[in-house]
């Protein structure tokens, strides 16, 4: 482990049984990163230091260590034994951060910034097949929102944590709004953030002119999202544009 790492945990105001699930994990990782090719091996430090600077400093702000353990477990799989004691570090891990930095509730729609676009951007890499083939990667988006007026677009948060990304088509013209991209990061499925995210955008629409509906449109099949946006109040249109199914949901 580098000097400067277990100094942190160290020095830390920490319990005890968190301080050692830290410094086992640190140790997984110094073990497993020269085993891997060298823009995963320098990732995967980076994000440890990262996760240990959450934990360590009360002013940090933004968490990203969930997506870190996530990222840590995808890389380690399948890489022998080193790869299977990451795994278990991680696990151990997860449950005390989640009592020590918790609780990650209340989702709001944030701004992307220059010191969040990155990590932003790498929760595409989360999500796994067939779920992944469903939403363009969140760099594409932002690249598309680049060069389109009307792109309105956000990172969703839970807490401190940056969760996923939305679009939106916001053009003040038209009566219809249109939900461009919707994603969740995989290891926040299943906790109603992205329910708590397309009300927070509901809100918002409601607030513009001439709001009278909003739009989204799906791929079919299996990962498809359709089933849970029918599940927040959208209903199909029965229309089928550029492949997907268009759904819409009234405002008014």
């Amino acid at each position: 482990m580098e000097p400067e790492l277990a100094t942190k945990i160290e020095n830390a105001d920490l319990p005890a049984e968190l301080k050692t699930a830290l410094t086992d994990l640190a140790q997984s990782v110094d073990v497993l990163a020269p085993q891997l090719p060298a823009g995963p091996s320098r990732r995967i430090r980076y994000f440890l230091g990262q996760l240990i600077a959450e934990v360590t400093d009360a002013t940090v702000d933004t968490h990203w260590w969930e997506s870190t353990c996530d990222f840590i477990v995808k890389t380690a799989q399948d890489r022998g034994a080193s790869g299977q004691a990451a795994v278990a570090a991680v696990r151990k891990l997860q449950p005390i951060l989640h009592q020590q930095l918790g609780p990650y509730d209340q989702v709001t729609l944030r701004e992307i910034t220059a010191d969040t676009v990155f990590r932003i951007c790498l929760l595409s890499d989360t999500l796994t097949e067939p779920k992944k083939y469903f939403v363009a990667p969140n760099a594409i988006s932002l690249a598309q929102a680049h060069f389109n007026k009307y792109a309105w677009f956000r990172a969703i948060y839970a807490g401190k944590a940056p969760v996923g990304f939305m679009m939106i088509v916001d053009d003040p013209d038209k009566p219809e709004y249109f939900l461009w991209r919707l994603m969740i990061a995989e290891p926040f499925h299943g906790r109603g953030y992205g329910r708590q995210a397309i009300q927070c955008l509901v809100e918002y629409v409601k607030t513009r002119p001439n709001a009278t509906e909003l739009l989204v449109s799906c791929g079919q099949g299996e990962g498809s999202p359709e089933e849970f946006y029918v599940k927040q109040g959208f209903v199909s249109t029965g229309k089928i544009e550029d492949g997907e199914l268009v759904l819409r949901m009234s405002l008014v």
